[in-house]
């Protein structure tokens, strides 16, 4: 099976056990985006045993969730993690009272003010990107995707989507790959919208040319319509 799979987990063992008992629990926060919406953003610190702690972050409104944190390091007054896969760090300084971490996000030369409150956001109800708006997209966008529109579905993929690929042309490379496997799409036999987390997903079982058995399309967007997850794979018979 290939995927394009975002969702990664990781546990991390940080030296001086007292400083992360200060921030241990849930934190919350957002980092504005030009013009568009903030981009809320959680962020999960818990005590693993008498050896440290453990984090991940989760980017609400683009549904990822677990995102891995490869280092991180908490002392008396300050915070720093850096997750590597995306080119991304962050240093903060605690507050006196614990309540908030005051600081800066760092990714791709660029730097966006970050700070983080104890506790879970009030305001984190995801809202799902409407149903038949999924449908009309996930026709659209994987249609793109046969017919080679590469860059026009780049456009419309979630800022973490593109930091998971790299750049435009992995995507074609993925699509070339997997058409040159499958061949053309035949014939149509199901499609279906249902929310998974705070993802709206669009699923299509269809045949191939090549594929032996039926083959699953499925894309999820998030609440600002973009795709946060994309995956073609054939189903084992």
């Amino acid at each position: 099976m290939r995927t394009l799979d975002l969702l990664l987990a990781v546990v991390l063992v940080v030296p001086g056990l007292e400083a992360a008992r200060d921030i241990a629990g849930e934190w919350h926060g957002s980092i504005e985006v030009p013009n568009d919406a903030p981009l809320r953003l959680a962020l999960h610190i818990a005590r693993d045993g008498s050896v440290g702690i453990k984090a991940t972050i989760d980017s609400i409104d683009e549904g990822g969730m677990d995102l891995p944190i490869d280092s991180i390091a908490a002392g008396d007054s300050t915070m720093k993690f850096e997750m590597k896969t995306i080119g991304g760090t962050y240093q903060g300084k605690i507050a006196a009272d614990g309540s908030s971490i005051m600081g800066s996000w760092s990714q791709d030369g660029a730097l966006w003010p970050l700070t983080w409150y104890r506790g879970e956001d009030p305001g984190n109800v995801s809202r799902l990107f409407n149903e038949q708006e999924t449908l009309q997209r996930g026709r659209t966008y994987t249609q793109w995707f046969y017919e080679g529109k590469i860059p026009d579905l780049w456009t419309k993929l979630s800022p973490v989507m593109e930091q998971a690929l790299g750049a435009e042309a992995n995507l074609a490379e993925f699509r070339d790959r997997e058409l040159q496997q499958m061949g053309k799409e035949s014939r149509v036999l199901e499609e279906s919208v249902k929310p998974a987390g705070a993802l709206q997903v669009y699923r299509r079982l269809a045949k191939f040319d090549k594929a032996v058995g039926n083959v699953e399309v499925t894309l999820s967007f998030d609440a600002r319509g973009s795709v946060a997850e994309f995956n073609i794979s054939p189903l084992e018979r």
